[in-house]
Order: structure tokens, then sequence, then C-alpha cells
């Protein structure tokens, strides 16, 4: 469920949009490399991979939508044609979190992010982050793979759309 809500969470901070006119993408694998400011100087950008078509894009703007009601007290989006701009103040653990995020498309087929948070109090040790992500469209799913399988840097796949037994089983 960790990765199922990180992953959700980033997405909705990445990819703002209304209920009615999330950014559309074009089906199949894409590939996104992310680097942070947390991360250590020197580290490679992480490399996940996710097979996507448009029910699976929009479940999980759906349950993104319905984690960041119950957290955030303020969740405003706005968007001018092929960008969408966001700003959260929500709550993780005994911090609050203010994040802002812009979304750059590149038609269906690419797009970037950049976006910046702060915590107070500090968040496991962050006070401040700021985030970059790059993904494309890299053609078909491969062979097996099922709309929602995400491939992580280390090389585990998920299926972030598969039930996941309650917490403590």
């Amino acid at each position: 469920m960790r990765l199922r809500s990180a992953f959700a969470f980033a997405l909705v901070l990445a990819a703002p949009a209304a209920a009615q006119d999330y950014p559309k993408l074009k089906p199949g694998l894409w590939e996104m490399t992310s680097t942070t400011s947390t991360q250590k100087k020197g580290d490679p950008p992480l490399r996940t991979t996710m097979c996507l078509d448009e029910a699976s894009a929009r479940e999980l703007y759906r349950f993104s939508q319905g984690m960041m009601e119950g957290m955030c007290s303020k969740f405003d989006v706005k968007r001018s044609g092929n960008r969408w701009s966001s700003e959260a103040v929500c709550k993780l653990g005994d911090s609050r979190m203010v994040a802002r995020s812009t979304m750059t498309l590149s038609g269906d087929t690419a797009y970037t992010i950049e976006g910046s948070s702060s915590y107070d109090p500090p968040f496991m040790g962050v006070k401040d982050a700021t985030t970059s992500v790059q993904a494309r469209h890299a053609g078909p799913c491969k062979p097996g793979q099922k709309p929602g399988d995400v491939t992580t840097p280390g090389g585990q796949t998920v299926n972030i759309l598969a039930p996941r037994p309650p917490s403590g089983k």
C-alpha cells in the first residue's frame, strides 16, 4: 500500500487537473526519470516505468483525489493550455506540507514536472525539497504487463491498482 499511496500522491501533485479534465496520456509504456534535492550528490536519477491505459490513468487520478481530500486543507489547480499548476497544503504525520508543482505536457507523449515542497516541522528530516520529473511514452507495454504495472528503480514490478489486503495482514 505504501507504494500505491506514494505514487498516487506524487501523481496528484504532478498531474493536477479538474476531475473531468485530467491530462490525457497516450496508452502504453511510460518511462519516468526523476531527481530530487533530497538525493545524495552524484546519485543517478531514479528511473521508473509504468504500463498505462486510459482506465488505469482515470483510476489512479480518482484514488489520488480521494487521498488528497483526506490529507489536504487546500488543493488549488489551474490549467493554462498545456500547463497545469497546483498548490496544496497537506498534513503528513505531524508536519504541514506546502507543495507547488507545474506539469507541462508535450502532446500526449511526454511531460515535465517541476515541483517544490516545504515541511514544518521537517518531515523525515526534510525541511525543503525540489523535484524534477521527465516522462515520455516509450511504446507499447511489454508482453505480460497489465495496466497499472510499475517497475521501480530497484527492478521490482508492482501493480498499484491491484487490491491490497487490509493493514496488519
